[in-house]
């Protein structure tokens, strides 16, 4: 029996179904399961673990690292005091229970799939669905599964955002797919053979084909207008009708058809159907001789299990289940080795991006106990990484040098880390507020479930109804065209003004130009026409915003912190960066976010002013930026800057943009 085996019976004691959370012996005991394994491999290597990390040092690092922000002062100085032997314990199993895990893995979790908040309505419907599945613990598989076979219209459906992502871009959505959840770049293979490995263009198309069928359109829409064409022009049989009257009930069918459809442009754009008569071809200027150009593609799978009696309108279920499938050589593997990167700073076997299969590790028996751990802990990530964090690993000090680029990593601490954007992001909001609501933000949800509740009413509504607001929306679109002619010439006269007076009337008429052309556009919407409020949730990463990262539409505008310090624009995988820039220093000594003693709503200006002694101000200056008090060399030092206001904020400056407080030690 292997090592790593040895563990089995623990993990397979508890039923999956009741393994939520999972038992605080089996996180103990997994987790020292390892730390031997590390350690042998050290052993082996003639390499010594590092030294344990003190308790302020762990304190900071377990806040970042499990819920994404830095303790607030109250939360640093209870740590501190408590001296229970079993506190790292309890504060891990405390964070990984909370709503700011929550808030932390979704970050993680929607820049690995690219989720953006304001992409059609399907953006918002998947932002929320994502951030829901993972605060309910749904196993990865699950939700794998569910993104890979998603059908219909994203009111009903939302994870068919996945798709519609890519709208129009199947082959690039797939190579996507492949990195994502397999770690596996064969993107190359696209335009032409694989140069380095062993996939040729043509075995590209044939994984690629599982999703031949997929049509952006939406077939509730097409049922909707087809039940309201039926009930208007029955139909006749053709005992009675002549060739004459079939052909003019045909065309009115047409024309009733016609006249419904711009009700339902809204589905359209968010919806996606499988047409099984459809096949991925390949491309027009293919050059290989084991196929022809434009050739019509099966589906086949290109490594691990190959799957036989592929029917056309069950090709994306069956690759969802190839995907997820526990004997997927890749599908485990990708998403413990992405874990161990988020948790340890370095992957655990290759790069999380591109594992291939002579890719190295320094542990490799480790690999398979995680493996093994994955797949019994039920793909729950909350509780894999509960064991991640339980290690005495994430203990020890950081590794002291950066790694050989392409070599394994031999993990003797966690690698030294930047906090990410939206680390610092949540961390500046306990700078100002002192403490931070964790909870996920309603607004969304609220304004999904508006968004819903329209479509229900659309697609429920009666032909008659549907008459009028089909009416409405024609002059609607009739007033829209007018309006927008009526406000480009208002703008063209404000161009034109030549005094005061001139440029002061054209600003009015332009104004109400505006408002004529918004009208118009409501009247043309069929959902507002219903006198429904289309809600849109608010621009991302706004300046003054009291919300966690995870809580606002996402990608961040340009030019906010979040973007700033590297946050993703959410065009590729995993796309955040923590590099260095000279704007990120500028923006730490002059942005109005940072301002974290002079700003309006800091609560840390009014609690350093209301202390009695220079002593209590640095205490609190510490505990707040540090999660800690400071050494008797530092009072000796810093005292006499905590004796009047510009030399405390001075001292709070160079504390802020100190690597002390950038980096997670």
């Amino acid at each position: 029996m292997r090592p790593f085996l040895r563990l089995l019976p623990l993990l397979l004691a508890v039923p999956v179904a009741a393994a939520k959370p999972l038992p605080d012996t089996v996180v103990r005991q997994a987790a020292a399961r390892i730390d031997q394994l590390l350690a042998a491999d050290l052993q082996r290597a003639e390499l010594k673990p590092a030294p344990r990390i003190d308790d302020a040092t762990f304190l900071r690092r377990a806040y970042l690292g499990v819920i994404g922000r830095i303790p607030s002062a109250d939360e640093a100085a209870g740590f501190l005091n408590d001296a229970s032997t079993g506190k790292r314990e309890a504060l891990i199993d405390r964070l990984t229970a909370s709503p700011g895990f929550d808030s932390h893995l979704f970050n993680w979790a929607a820049d690995l799939l690219r989720v953006q908040t304001r992409q059609e309505q399907f953006g918002l419907g998947w932002h929320v669905w994502l951030r829901k599945s993972l605060a309910e613990d749904k196993p990865w598989d699950a939700m794998v599964s569910e993104m890979l076979s998603s059908n219909g219209h994203c009111s009903t459906d939302p994870a068919v955002g996945y798709y519609l992502r890519d709208r129009n871009m199947q082959l690039d959505n797939f190579s996507n797919t492949m990195q994502v959840f397999l770690g596996r770049q064969i993107g190359c293979a696209q335009c032409h053979d694989h140069p380095f490995d062993d996939w040729s263009q043509y075995e590209y198309y044939e994984m690629a084909a599982f999703g031949g069928g997929i049509q952006y359109r939406s077939g509730e829409a097409q049922d909707a207008i087809n039940k309201a064409v039926a009930e208007l022009n029955p139909g006749t049989t053709t005992t009675v009708a002549s060739k004459k009257q079939k052909r003019e009930k045909q065309n009115l069918s047409r024309s009733l058809a016609n006249q419904f459809r711009p009700l339902f442009k809204e589905l359209g754009k968010n919806a996606i159907v499988d047409n099984p008569d459809s096949q991925l071809r390949l491309p027009d200027d293919y050059q290989y001789r084991d196929g022809k150009p434009g050739q019509a593609i099966p589906p086949a799978t290109l490594f691990g299990e190959k799957l036989t009696h592929i029917t056309p309108e069950n090709r994306r279920e069956s690759f969802a289940g190839w995907v997820v499938s526990p004997n997927n050589p890749y599908f485990t593997k990708s998403i413990t080795n992405r874990l161990w990167q988020r948790t340890f700073g370095h992957a655990l076997i290759g790069t999380a991006d591109d594992l291939k299969d002579d890719s190295e590790t320094f542990h490799p028996e480790l690999v398979a106990f995680l493996d093994t751990t994955m797949k019994e802990a039920d793909y729950d990530l909350r509780q894999f990484l509960r064991i991640l964090f339980h290690t005495r690993l994430f203990q020890q000090e950081c590794l002291t040098e950066e790694p050989a680029m392409g070599e394994p990593v031999a993990f003797t601490g966690p690698a030294l880390t930047r906090m990410t954007a939206e680390q610092l992001h949540d961390s500046f909001l306990v700078l100002s507020n002192g403490q931070v609501d964790d909870s996920a933000n309603g607004s969304l949800a609220r304004s999904w479930e508006s968004y819903t509740e329209q479509i229900r009413t659309l697609l429920q509504a009666e032909t008659r109804d549907l008459l009028v607001l089909a009416e409405s929306a024609k002059q609607g679109e009739e007033l829209e065209r007018k309006a927008q002619t009526e406000l480009r010439a208002a703008q063209k006269v404000l161009a034109a003004a030549d005094t005061p007076e001139a440029r002061r009337k054209a600003q009015a008429a332009l104004q109400q130009a505006r408002v004529r052309f918004q009208q118009a556009r409501s009247q043309a919407d069929p959902l507002r026409s219903m006198q429904m409020v289309k809600k849109k949730p608010g621009r991302g990463g706004g300046k003054k915003s009291t919300l966690r990262a995870s809580e606002l539409p996402a990608p961040f505008n340009p030019g906010t912190l979040v973007r700033e310090f590297g946050g993703s624009d959410r065009q590729t995988p995993s796309s955040g960066t923590t590099e260095a820039t000279i704007p990120q220093a500028l923006a730490l000594l002059n942005d109005s976010d940072t301002d974290i003693l002079t700003g309006r709503r800091s609560t840390l200006g009014r609690k350093l002013a209301a202390l009695p002694t220079p002593g209590a101000r640095l205490d609190q200056l510490f505990l707040t930026l540090f999660a800690d008090r400071p050494a008797d060399s530092e009072k000796q030092r810093l005292l006499p800057h905590a004796n009047d206001d510009t030399a405390l904020r001075d001292l709070a400056t160079a504390m802020l943009t100190s690597n002390r407080f950038i980096f997670i030690q």
